[in-house]
């Protein structure tokens, strides 16, 4: 038990569970503001003021810059994650079934209840599938090293790792530009919601484009560079697998490192808790659910 404790990286487990909360936080108060529009005029002080704060929120300068930076942090942190993970392919395929899980679940309140929440291609959706990207890149990278050991009969641990590095920042660089020339700049989709106006069926899946655009909606761009620009970092800073700040480990980061460790089930567990606790006030107080 001691073994597994001390192979956790807390820190890692810190800005995820930070970014976690903070998508909670984020999601109750789109749920306030736009799900529960009908609190505004409710006749309840308490819910007339957590829809007018939650109108508020979506509109102010907090949301317009924290909601990018998180983002970054969240994905950045998954990219340095994957050099712990076992199997990113069985990571990868797990995010997807529950992706597409939302999906239908949201669908079917829409139609049941017509609640505009539906995701298409949500958040869940975004890092399941790059992290299905990562996982054959690094299989074609660590391919690659095989076929040389094997051809050479000689293999070198410390080149393989510089080679991941530089391939990994690489492609997070690449990923970069490309985002640059063809993308929304992300200041202007989470600033006014701007897309890209276009009748293709599949450039909605690479980047911000109106006929895509869903209650939860995360594009692969630019998405993809922060979490491959992670794990070329991860080979750099946790190379040891070991934490960098052990000094600083404690059970004071608790609150953030529990919804780290656990990040999935918080963001499901978060929304669901937030719509059916805010369903049921709703229908107590104002004779509807939604």
């Amino acid at each position: 038990m001691s073994k597994r404790k001390s192979a956790r990286i807390w820190e890692l487990d810190f800005f995820r569970g930070l970014s976690i909360l903070r998508v909670v936080v984020d999601h109750a108060m789109y749920d306030f503001a736009r799900l529960f529009n009908f609190w505004g005029s409710s006749g309840s002080t308490v819910l007339e003021f957590l829809h007018r704060y939650g109108v508020l929120y979506l509109d102010s300068d907090v949301r317009f810059f924290w909601r990018p930076a998180f983002l970054f942090v969240f994905f950045f942190t998954s990219g340095l994650c994957t050099s712990f993970s076992r199997n990113n392919f069985l990571r990868g395929a797990r995010l997807v079934i529950v992706a597409s899980l939302v999906s239908i679940v949201t669908y079917l309140a829409d139609y049941l209840f017509g609640t505009n929440v539906y995701a298409m291609f949500g958040v869940l959706h975004c890092i399941a599938a790059v992290i299905l990207v990562f996982a054959v890149v690094d299989a074609l990278v660590r391919l690659s090293f095989k076929l040389v050991k094997k051809i050479t009969n000689s293999g070198n641990a410390l080149a393989e790792r510089i080679v991941r590095i530089v391939v990994f920042i690489a492609i997070g660089i690449a990923c970069a530009v490309v985002n640059k020339i063809y993308n929304v700049p992300l200041a202007e989709v989470m600033g006014n919601y701007t897309a890209i106006e276009t009748n293709s069926r599949i450039m909605g899946l690479f980047f911000y484009c109106e006929n895509w655009w869903t209650a939860d909606y995360f594009p692969l761009f630019p998405y993809i560079s922060f979490f491959f620009l992670g794990a070329g970092a991860a080979g750099i800073l946790y190379g040891k697998k070991r934490s960098l700040l052990p000094e600083l480990d404690g059970k004071w980061h608790l609150f953030f490192t529990v919804p780290g460790r656990y990040s999935l089930f918080f963001y499901i567990g978060g929304q669901l808790l937030v719509v059916g606790l805010g369903a049921i006030v709703s229908l107590l107080v104002c004779g509807r659910a939604f």
